[in-house]
């Protein structure tokens, strides 16, 4: 089939290599110059199983009333005059519960192990010709500062592992031992205990998604960069041609893995989906040789930060926004992921001269798991869309299973729970 892919993120690039890996004609198309230049430029880096649960729960709308008017908020809601943001805050606000979360997590869960599994048949196909991209395979380690919240998280330790997840707590000593770099945060008293999930992973979303797009290109894909899609030939029920400025292309199927503009582009084609963005800052710091930088990468609940070492550089993102598509960076909300930094790791103050800021936009859903299969009254359009921060931890998982729909097979995971169609009030 000739499919078209819109939309050259994470998420875009792993669609287009599945599906031209089992025989498709297919062409990915991008609004900006290369792959992965968007949300997946310098996210966190962590593919993180251990951590799939949603971000909406019962602690969210308190937690966004204490942090009301703070600029430094990890958590800071800026309302618009936008009917899609009020739309899709109440979808969040009626996520807020504890069953919701619970709802979430084996499904998201399973996709993210399967994820893990097609990453590494795709690393044995590239045996000869690996992909870099600063892999590190230390694991993941969360942070907690208080007994209740390492309570709460060690209370689905066991459900996850039923699932095919370990996960072990450790004491503030473990964690030192585990991860040194965490001594100064130790004796401080900073730390309370952990839990550490030694088969996660982390590594750098844009040099995957942009070297899997050379690889996706090798095997005939048409990447033309450049390109903003801006309607579609129809007949009857299918999607036959997508059009750009410049060209219009051919379609037998359409996938729409555009990120945040996904549903700009589904509303072109008469689907409205429940996804809208998140802001989030990150920060990347050089790792100075006589630095006791992390191996491990770690996620600070307090602190509301990621840490994932990146060969030679330390990654820190944290901080959402609900505040519409502005990507702008806001000094005082960037300064406020490396002052935790600095909290957790102060030997890494030394490298905050070369510290460089990044803001980007993660397409959520409302429930927090993706949007996977057919969607609208055109039969041939497929989304692959809503993964949060969970993009990187999802994308190959989500790719494989989408591939295996549009190819009339039986998918390897159960896509049910990733259906638009959960959405019953949309």
């Amino acid at each position: 089939m000739k499919i078209v892919v819109a939309g050259a993120g994470i998420i875009g690039v792993t669609t287009a290599y599945e599906l031209v890996e089992r025989g498709h004609q297919v062409t990915l198309l991008d609004s900006r110059s290369g792959a992965g230049l968007e949300t997946s430029f310098a996210n966190g880096g962590q593919l993180s199983a251990s951590e799939v649960a949603p971000w909406a729960g019962p602690e969210v709308p308190w937690l966004v009333l204490r942090w009301l008017g703070r600029a430094d908020a990890p958590f800071r809601l800026k309302l618009r005059a936008d009917p899609e943001q009020w739309l899709w805050l109440l979808r969040f606000l009626t996520r807020c519960r504890a069953s919701a979360r619970a709802e979430r997590v084996l499904p998201n869960l399973s996709l993210a192990l399967l994820s893990r599994a097609r990453m590494d048949e795709i690393a044995e196909k590239f045996d000869n010709d690996p992909l870099e991209f600063d892999e590190k395979r230390a694991g993941i380690l969360q942070l907690f500062h208080h007994a209740a919240s390492l309570k709460a998280a060690s209370s689905g330790i066991a459900r996850m592992s039923d699932a095919g997840l370990e996960q072990k707590v450790l004491t503030a000593r473990e964690c030192v031992e585990l991860e040194p770099a965490l001594g100064a945060a130790f004796a401080s008293g900073a730390i309370l205990g952990g839990i550490y999930c030694e088969s996660d992973r982390s590594g750098d979303a844009h040099k995957y998604a942009s070297q899997l797009a050379d690889r996706a290109q090798r095997l005939g894909v048409a990447f033309v960069t450049g390109a903003e899609v801006t309607g579609f030939d129809t007949q009857g029920d299918q999607i036959k041609g997508v059009h750009t400025r410049a060209w219009t292309f051919d379609a037998d199927a359409v996938v729409l893995a555009a990120g945040v503009g996904t549903p700009r582009l589904a509303k072109m084609a008469g689907a409205r989906i429940p996804v809208y963005p998140l802001k989030g800052y990150s920060l990347t710091l050089p790792i100075d040789g006589d630095v006791l930088a992390p191996n491990v990468s770690m996620t600070d609940e307090a602190r509301k930060i990621v840490v994932s070492r990146l060969g030679d550089r330390l990654r820190v993102a944290g901080t959402a926004e609900v505040s519409g598509y502005d990507a702008e960076i806001e000094m005082r909300r960037a300064r406020s992921v490396l002052d935790a930094t600095i909290g957790l790791l102060p030997q890494m103050k030394s490298a905050e001269n070369g510290v460089e800021y990044w803001s980007g936009l993660r397409p959520m859903s409302s429930d927090g798991s993706p949007i996977l299969g057919q969607a609208g009254r055109y039969r041939n359009l497929f989304l692959n869309t809503g993964h949060g921060s969970l993009g990187w931890t999802l994308a190959s998982g989500s790719a494989s299973v989408l591939a295996d729909l549009i190819d009339g097979g039986m998918p390897r995971i159960n896509l049910t729970p990733f259906d638009i169609r959960r959405f019953s009030f949309i």
